[in-house]
């Protein structure tokens, strides 16, 4: 029977259940890239270096004809994330860690609880925080599969606190302006202003200005958010129904964003926001959205893995709604496609899947 913690985010979760396999410094942990910077937070934290894995471009996750070769005696785990709701080949990947003795751990972030069915992994984490296919608030949770690490979890769970007062009014305040946003249809185009109130301290950011010494790594789910997470997850569940057949025809997943192909990625999502479509730059980087002497930082070496650095540069994503119907997402490829012709001369953009 799997084990089920709530913790304040995603990145809590993946942190505890690192700690409970006894990550630690010295250790590998391998990810892919063309990730977040939140699923590296909480191994730098642990002072375990990241082993990035390149994608593969049909899922956008990682490629398992490479995972052998990156394994070795100090790898702790290998992270498997289902990038866009689309399920990485775990039928594939889960042998390669079997041989070698080495738990996977599968980050659900882009999926709706209950559309994946885990087969060999030790522990799953899901988030609920903006953006993603269930919103009840900043929160995250683990489901662990692995009798030994829930109990190992189990135990370390009654050390996690609740979040100060002061941040859960503030959470509450965020959640219900939220809501207020998604119903006008205008939440997208509020991304800016949301990162910017973010960096001041006025909201709850997307990243930790520090988050080695960050308290957030000490508490559970908020009080609100657990609250109101099993309807905000039924809800989810129905939505997920719509959501499946937004391609036009029954998938064997649940798409959270469809990735589209691009030859000026910027370009083309500069004129994607004048002609009022919504289109996603995530991931931007390989290690979202780190840069430079920070994407160094995060340990990640540049050309190292050359579909992850293909993929930041030239896919936009756009999302799937339970009220968008196929012939939404034709028309706004044919935008993308337009603008990219009419600005550039370059050749049509193109969906990135099979989807």
């Amino acid at each position: 029977m799997n084990d089920v913690l709530h913790y304040y985010r995603g990145r809590v979760a993946l942190h505890a259940i690192l700690r409970g396999l006894g990550a630690g410094p010295g250790d590998e942990v391998v990810v892919q890239a063309y990730t977040c910077a939140a699923v590296i937070e909480p191994l730098l934290r642990l002072r375990a270096r990241p082993v990035y894995a390149d994608i593969d471009r049909g899922t956008f996750g990682l490629d398992p004809a490479g995972l052998a070769a990156l394994l070795t005696p100090r790898t702790r785990a290998i992270v498997v994330q289902h990038t866009f709701g689309i399920p990485s080949p775990m039928a594939e990947i889960l042998p390669i860690a079997r041989a070698a003795g080495v738990p996977v751990i599968e980050d659900c972030a882009h999926m709706t609880p209950g559309t994946v069915t885990p087969a060999g992994s030790a522990a799953s984490f899901w988030s609920f925080e903006w953006g993603k296919p269930v919103v009840a608030g900043v929160g995250g949770t683990a489901v662990v599969h692995d009798p030994a690490l829930a109990a190992e979890m189990r135990a370390a769970y009654s050390r996690y606190a609740a979040p100060p007062p002061a941040r859960e009014a503030m959470m509450a305040a965020e959640y219900l302006a939220y809501r207020v946003a998604a119903g006008t249809g205008v939440l997208w185009r509020l991304r800016a202003m949301y990162r910017r109130l973010a960096g001041l301290g006025v909201v709850t950011g997307s990243y930790s200005p520090d988050p080695m010494s960050s308290p957030e790594y000490g508490w559970r789910m908020s009080r609100t958010v657990r609250r109101r997470l099993p309807s905000r997850v039924a809800a989810g569940r129905v939505a997920a129904a719509r959501r499946r057949r937004v391609t036009g025809r029954e998938l064997p997943y649940v798409p959270h964003r469809i990735p589209v192909v691009t030859g000026d990625k910027d370009r083309v999502l500069r004129g994607a926001a004048r002609a009022g479509v919504e289109a996603g730059d995530w991931f931007a980087t390989p290690v979202h959205p780190l840069t430079g002497a920070d994407l160094a930082a995060a340990g990640y070496v540049a050309g190292s893995c050359p579909n992850a650095e293909w993929a930041a540069a030239h896919v936009v994503t756009l999302p799937v709604r339970p009220g968008t119907r196929p012939a939404d997402i034709e028309r706004a490829v044919a935008v993308l496609t337009r603008i990219e012709r009419e600005e550039s001369g370059a050749a049509p953009v193109g969906a990135g899947t099979d989807a």
